[in-house]
């Protein structure tokens, strides 16, 4: 009991250093007149996945990277299925073109590339499963592709990608007003509160799964993975209340891509990621969930995510939770 108290702790300090930095960010980026993309797509995108990166990096550098597998599929699986259907039963989201066109196809293959770099046994016939350098460097040129046309989007006034980041702008003018220092001084408490966050959080995950005889993936999975998501769960539940949902799916889709094309890549590029059996079939499911998105999208009449959806969604984590608790 009191370290799994100890661990919620670590969890509210990674998120609550998270809100520092992207506050700190988002004025300084105002402040200094960085274009509406940085403030949106690199600040807003890097500050909220910060937790899950904070997370990897330590369980890397510790030679723990059992851990981060299942933080980041728990993470992607908990926005996709939890937080995206939460979100879609308060009010129906529309999915803008861009989002149709660019951002659920790279979803998609975000997860497919998973599933190809972990299974080298079956495609190279080599004797181990897992995601290594080179898969790492891989990744991180999607990641560049994805900000690459992204950044096309933006400079050609993309209607998906406009009214997010006005909704950002506006949300600077309106709140985020402190001077440069201020915002210097909150951003660095943030990474501070970050790298300590992550450390308790690793810690004490690892302690309790010693205790309760759970596997490091499965304390990512469901532990973890969740609780380094509260921050888009936040966002995009505020969002919907204010019924500013233009910008919910890129939040979602993109803090996604993040934490595969990125934190994914940077924890390879340190130290390589073991893909188990078990770990294989939440690899599976994410890849089914990515794809069902799609259509659902697609064969929409009006391209919502309605609330049948949503249910679908939801009953897919259920299904996922399953797996993760029955490996």
């Amino acid at each position: 009991m009191q370290h799994s108290l100890y661990l919620l702790g670590a969890i509210l300090l990674a998120v609550y250093a998270a809100k520092l930095l992207v506050d700190g960010g988002v004025a300084i980026s105002h402040r200094l007149g960085i274009p509406q993309f940085i403030i949106g797509a690199v600040v807003i995108g890097f500050g909220s996945s910060m937790p899950e990166l904070a997370v990897n990096v330590k369980a890397a550098t510790a030679g723990e990277t059992g851990l981060a597998l299942g933080n980041l599929l728990g993470s992607n699986l908990f926005n996709t299925c939890f937080t995206l259907a939460v979100v879609a039963l308060i009010t129906p989201l529309a999915v803008g073109r861009d989002s149709r066109v660019k951002d659920l196809p790279m979803h998609f293959i975000a997860a497919l590339m998973v599933a190809v770099c972990g299974n080298q046994l079956y495609l190279d016939h080599i004797d181990y499963h897992q995601i290594m350098l080179s898969h790492g460097i891989i990744l991180l040129s999607f990641f560049g592709i994805y900000l690459y046309y992204t950044a096309l989007e933006v400079a050609d006034n993309s209607p998906h990608k406009k009214l997010l980041h006005q909704s950002h702008h506006k949300l600077v003018e309106q709140e985020h007003v402190f001077s440069v220092s201020k915002a210097c001084a909150l951003m660095t408490l943030g990474l501070i509160g970050l790298v300590i966050g992550g450390q308790l959080i690793v810690e004490q995950a690892l302690i309790i799964a010693t205790n309760v005889g759970m596997s490091e993936h499965n304390i990512g999975l469901l532990i973890v993975g969740p609780g380094t998501s509260v921050p888009e769960l936040v966002a995009c539940l505020i969002a919907a209340h204010k019924r500013n949902t233009d910008m919910i799916i890129g939040n979602i889709i993109g803090s996604n891509l993040f934490n595969i094309f990125f934190t994914l890549a940077v924890t390879a590029i340190i130290a390589p990621v073991p893909l188990d059996l078990a770990l294989n079939k939440v690899v599976l499911m994410y890849l089914l969930v990515s794809l069902l998105l799609i259509p659902i999208v697609w064969c929409s009449k009006e391209k919502k995510i309605g609330r049948p959806a949503a249910l679908l969604l939801l009953c897919s984590y259920g299904v996922y939770l399953w797996i993760a608790v029955s490996s």
